[in-house]
């Protein structure tokens, strides 16, 4: 009779994150708890919690991994657009990659290495204005993954076939295109405000 194969290597932060996120990429959040964790690894449960508190900090580790694959090659672009620009197209890949995390995409773990919107705010623009900048970009970049993948299903049989076909392909040229959309679009009206200045009197 055949039995479960189980890995004796010692287990490590390391390879309780490497695995869950193994957990999640084949079968989805819902697949992912400390008991299975335990199970696919070899060992007890209650043994995991030397490594890390609980399943939130797991979660964390995954999303880390995840991010630890965005790091780009120099050289980098000069201009502030274009690096984020290609930052962003990035990200999307990587989001594709790993669908079933796409709803953890909020999350600000330690090992984040930088965070965009002081970045954003250090270009010159208003709280109001990064904010929303960031917001905006933010936002469209995950939306756009999570239909790409289906994580948010879209319907588009009632649609003409030509348009129906087009609307099966997410290419990243549309990431780079709108993300420099927005930024631009957000700088030229800071732009635009800091040359109206009230008149005096």
């Amino acid at each position: 009779m055949a039995t479960k194969r189980v890995d004796r290597a010692p287990v490590t932060r390391d390879r309780i994150v490497t695995r869950a996120l193994a957990i999640v990429d084949a079968e989805g959040l819902e697949a992912l708890s400390m008991r299975r964790l335990a199970s696919d690894l070899g060992v007890e449960a209650a043994s995991l919690y030397h490594h890390v508190r609980n399943k939130d900090e797991v979660l964390d580790g995954i999303v880390g991994l995840v991010r630890s694959e965005l790091r780009l090659e120099p050289p980098f672009p000069d201009d502030w657009i274009d690096l984020l620009v290609l930052i962003f197209a990035r990200y999307y890949t990587v989001l594709v990659a790993h669908p079933h995390t796409i709803s953890l995409a909020g999350r600000h773990v330690d090992t984040d290495e930088a965070d965009g919107l002081p970045f954003i705010l250090a270009q010159g623009f208003s709280i109001d204005d990064a904010v929303a900048a960031w917001q905006s970009v933010v936002s469209f970049v995950i939306g756009y993954a999570a239909m790409s993948t289906r994580q948010i299903p879209g319907d588009s049989d009632y649609l003409p076939s030509a348009l129906a076909e087009r609307m099966t392909r997410w290419p990243t040229e549309t990431v780079e295109r709108t993300v420099r959309a927005i930024l631009e679009a957000y700088a030229a009206a800071g732009s635009n405000a800091l040359k109206v200045q009230p008149s005096g009197g």
